[in-house]
């Protein structure tokens, strides 16, 4: 039995006296030394306490009453001793771990942090309760900072994470914000994600943020600002939490996913990044061009974690498809390095990536040089232009999918893999892709989904909508599908080397012929790079081409019931029961290009006819009393105009006559889909006009606007307004 220290006499009131057989036993002294402890005895008590566990060595609970005794007697390391035994037993029992936790808990607020985390770190996993956990990282917080200088304890770092991660909202913020910080100063984002990750999925947004840093910050600007100052971690939970915030937010939702990409989850990636819309650069404004670690794509890739995961998307028993994909260049400027560097950083098994060069003089010959090792191949020699230099690099080739990708874009991360797993699970597909992301210096101005409906539009008819679906990208860009070696041969094996630029869109329209099984896949595979060399001659230059390759296939039409529709309401609004037919024209130009002796002159012609006429250079406000309207339009005045006009109660026709048609056929074609009837005014650009919404009449110069005189002839308002409303009673059925 343990005595007092020599010299000493305890004197207690009320106590059993030494002797006595209660005294004695374990209970009796444990009960003895808490008295002299709360009588300021502390040797006595301490040596009173070990006494009692001397005579009963095996009961933990009583251990663990002795070490909270010396605990608050201050003395840590005889504490930790004692309770050390206790430790297996506590973390499989509930009561032993609330006192082992109640003895770390008193050695913390007495400042002897390592050993009150040596007892929390035993107990919580037996006691996992939120004050348990939170006592836990009071302790260990200092604690971890002390280890830093003889160096970090990680297995402690580990643990208190392990530990917050279950009640992150039962943490005080500080606690958070703190470990978040020595989380981050040690360089591991996983364990930041993962506390970000528990957070959210508790619903927790004020812990994330805490995490995060961002206090009442704008998550998505927040993790814009981290990403851009080197801290993707924080990155990573603000854009979780923006996401979480605004689930509908598409540049939340990108980020978001990419971020979980970075973090190795491959899987919550593709759940993010499938659902995401078709939408332009207002919607993708906040959007970040991918990074993993210090570095954008494709200068980093994603960690390996994740591309073992992109990896296990092969089906079993499959192989991953051979991919032949082409680069064709001239002169490509910067952008040539990034594209190939994005086809090696797939990291994808089986990938032939072949530029073909025409003699470039920009240094791509040194390009070529320092990636020969990543390449498959490179062709230099001249070409008649880049129709002529993929069927080189196509040539020959005995793989499964062909592609090709010019020198100013990118394949996106995990690219290859989803589009070579798709295939494999459907070998019968003949094409196989994804979406595409425009950007501007990785600026992402949208999301370009083609087919978003589904592959059964993929028609000659539908792709015949030039200026309007494809010009929308309910298509392909290109680099974001694949299609078999067989399909490449059903169409013929080769482009039409004589296009200068719609060679791609020639020989879409000859695989939507053949009506091709497709395979889609619901991730961003490509980003397409917009820059100046795309001048707005070479969109007029490239609209002019298409609508004459458009011209060997399909002639737009209207759908019958679209058709059937505006001729009745040209019927009603030419024959009105009744009343002679009420015409209002809109010429905001009117004051120059109509002299009030011409307007006076149509309007004695068209009454002598049975038509009221009147001129306006505006609408009005309110809705107009007339039957039909028509508008003199100039190639950028759009549309918006019909607006107000049907909403103030006009239901009548609307017909548009096109004076600047040699203009912008983008802005031309964008007008007659707002229009119920287009008058062309030169007869070569009804083609460009042609489509499914409005009727477009045979071409008939204008009379009034600014058309030049040589091509309009004598500009006599009256006989053209005949004329014009000649046809259009033809095209009403009457006569």
């Amino acid at each position: 039995m343990a005595r007092l220290p020599p010299g000493t006499t305890l004197r207690l009131p009320g106590q059993v006296p030494p002797g006595g057989s209660a005294a004695g036993s374990p209970e009796g002294l444990f009960a003895t030394a808490t008295a002299a402890a709360d009588a300021g005895l502390g040797a006595e008590a301490a040596a009173l306490s070990l006494a009692a566990l001397e005579a009963a060595p095996e009961d933990p609970v009583l251990r663990l009453r002795v070490a909270m005794l010396h605990a608050r007697l201050r003395r840590p390391a005889t504490a930790l001793r004692v309770a050390m035994p206790a430790f297996a037993a506590a973390r499989g029992d509930a009561r032993l771990a609330d006192l082992l936790g109640m003895a770390g808990e008193a050695l913390r607020q007495r400042g002897a942090v390592e050993e009150a985390v040596a007892m929390l770190r035993a107990a919580w996993r037996g006691s996992p309760r939120p004050a348990m956990r939170r006592a836990l990282l009071e302790a260990g917080l200092p604690a971890y900072r002390r280890s830093l200088n003889a160096g970090a304890d990680t297995a402690l770092l580990e643990e208190l994470v392990a530990a917050a991660a279950a009640a992150t909202r039962d943490m005080p913020s500080a606690l958070l914000a703190e470990l978040a910080r020595l989380i981050e100063d040690a360089g591991r984002d996983d364990l930041l994600r993962r506390l970000g990750a528990a957070a959210l999925g508790a619903g927790d947004g004020a812990a994330a943020r805490a995490l995060a840093g961002i206090d009442a910050a704008a998550a998505n600007a927040a993790g814009l600002a981290l990403l851009a100052t080197g801290r993707p971690g924080r990155a990573g939970i603000a854009f979780a939490l923006a996401h979480a915030e605004a689930p509908e937010d598409p540049a939340a939702r990108f980020n978001a996913g990419f971020a979980a990409l970075a973090a190795g989850d491959a899987r919550a990636a593709a759940d993010l990044l499938a659902p995401l819309p078709a939408c332009g650069d207002e919607a993708m404004a906040g959007a970040a061009w991918p990074r993993f670690g210090e570095l954008p794509w494709p200068f980093a890739r994603p960690p390996e974690v994740a591309r073992e995961a992109l990896a296990a998307l092969l089906p079993e028993g499959a192989r991953w498809p051979r991919i032949r994909l082409v680069t064709p260049c001239y002169n490509p400027g910067p952008w040539l390095e990034e594209t190939i560097l994005s086809v090696a950083a797939q990291g994808y098994p089986a990938v032939e990536h072949v530029v073909v060069d025409a003699c470039s003089t920009d240094g791509t010959a040194e390009v070529l040089a320092r990636y020969r090792p990543l390449l498959h191949g490179a062709i230099v020699g001249k070409d008649s232009g880049p129709a002529e230099a993929i069927g080189k690099g196509f040539a020959g080739s005995d793989a499964d999918l062909f592609g090709w990708i010019n020198a100013d874009d990118l394949l996106a991360p995990g690219a290859l893999h989803r589009l070579g797993a798709a295939w494999a699970r459907d070998p019968q597909a003949d094409i196989v892709h994804g979406f595409s992301l425009p950007h501007r210096r990785r600026r992402i101005l949208g999301v370009q989904r083609p087919l978003a409906a589904g592959p059964e539009d993929f028609t000659v008819a539908a792709m015949g909508d030039i200026f309007g679906r494809w010009a929308e990208g309910a298509f392909f860009l290109q680099p974001e599908a694949l299609f078999t070696r067989r399909l490449w041969e059903r169409i013929g094996g080769a482009l039409d080397t004589s296009l200068a630029a719609v060679f791609d869109y020639e020989m879409w329209l000859r695989a939507a012929a053949l009506r091709p099984r497709i395979a889609q896949v619901p991730w961003p595979v490509a980003m397409y790079r917009i820059h100046a060399a795309q001048r707005t001659a070479a969109r007029i230059a490239l609209a002019e081409e298409q609508v004459k390759v458009r011209g060997r296939a399909v002639t737009p039409a209207l759908p019958p019931e679209r058709d059937a529709a505006l001729r009745a309401r040209l019927r009603r609004a030419l024959a009105p029961e009744g009343r002679r037919p009420r015409l209002l024209l809109l010429d905001p130009w009117c004051a120059e290009t109509m002299s009030l002796a011409a307007r006076q002159e149509a309007r004695t012609v068209l009454a002598a006819q049975g038509v009221a006429l009147e001129i306006r250079a505006e609408p009005p406000e309110a809705a107009p009393e007339a039957d039909l309207i028509l508008r003199m339009l100039r190639a950028h005045d759009g549309t918006d105009w019909v607006v107000p006009l049907r909403a103030a109660g006009f239901s009548g026709p609307v017909v548009g006559w096109l004076t600047e048609d040699d203009r912008d056929p983008y802005a031309n074609a964008a007008m007659a889909r707002g229009l119920d009837v287009v008058i062309p005014a030169r007869p070569g650009r009804r083609e460009v006009l042609l489509q499914e919404v409005s009727l477009v009449l045979d071409a008939l110069p204008p009379p009034c606007g600014p058309i030049p005189q040589a091509e309009a002839g004598a500009m006599v308002a009256a006989p053209r307004l005949q004329e014009a409303l000649r046809r259009l009673r033809r095209a009403a059925g009457l006569g």
